[in-house]
């Protein structure tokens, strides 16, 4: 596997169009947006509004998509992955420090530090192996959009329960403007895998419906 080793050039114009690799770091871009976001708010707020169990997730697929393998579309791509890898590493530290004051199942709350890193050490093997045995793109793509399917479905319930005021618009729009390019550039790099092309449109509905529900019960908080 090419991807394997660090990229050499900057944008890997040769083996993908160049509208597709303009979507896809947009896309990449947002999602660093979006990170960012979550940070503000955890700093401001002591609130990590993204959810435990994907918090690990995340973090399990940064860390082997910058670490163990990179995305061959170039150096630049790499960075933007890396630099997501590095914020992730910051939230799942506010996941420990904050995260069990708004559980409201006792028995999660008195294990929650526990719980997240054994969920973080089970997302390790699971998104490494996923790449070795040959069922992700180059990109992850197959993986990463699988854990995006988890987030989008997520997000608007613990939301809903833990409440409206704690979360951020800028991370809702981020999420789906960044989600929604890079599933566009899926459809000029890989026009024949149609399973991320399905998961990239359905997580494109759920992020929109998780907005519209967004501003709908922060309106009845205000």
């Amino acid at each position: 596997m090419a991807f394997t080793t660090y990229p050499e050039v900057w944008i890997n114009t040769n083996d993908f169009s160049t509208a597709g690799l303009l979507f896809n770091g947009v896309g990449c871009a947002f999602w660093v947006i979006a990170y960012a976001a979550i940070v503000h708010t955890m700093i401001k707020k002591k609130f990590v509004e993204m959810p435990f169990f994907i918090a690990a997730g995340n973090l399990a697929w940064e860390l082997v998509w910058s670490t163990m393998y990179f995305p061959d579309t170039g150096i630049l791509f790499a960075i933007q992955y890396q630099g997501a890898f590095l914020l992730d590493c910051f939230i799942f530290y506010y996941v420990l420090k904050h995260g069990a004051e708004h559980i409201k199942m006792p028995e999660i709350k008195k294990h929650f530090k526990l719980i997240c890193i054994v969920c973080l050490l089970a997302w390790i093997p699971v998104n490494y192996f996923f790449v070795k045995d040959g069922f992700d793109t180059s990109i992850g793509a197959n993986s990463g959009y699988i854990l995006n399917i988890i987030i989008s479905v997520l997000y608007p319930v613990v939301m809903i329960q833990t409440g409206a005021q704690y979360y951020s618009k800028t991370v809702a729009w981020s999420k789906m403007l960044g989600t929604g390019l890079i599933t566009v550039s899926l459809f000029f790099f890989y026009p024949n895998n149609h399973f991320v092309q399905t998961l990239g449109i359905i997580v494109l509905v759920l992020d929109c419906f998780y907005i519209y529900l967004l501003n709908l019960f922060q309106k009845k908080v205000v």
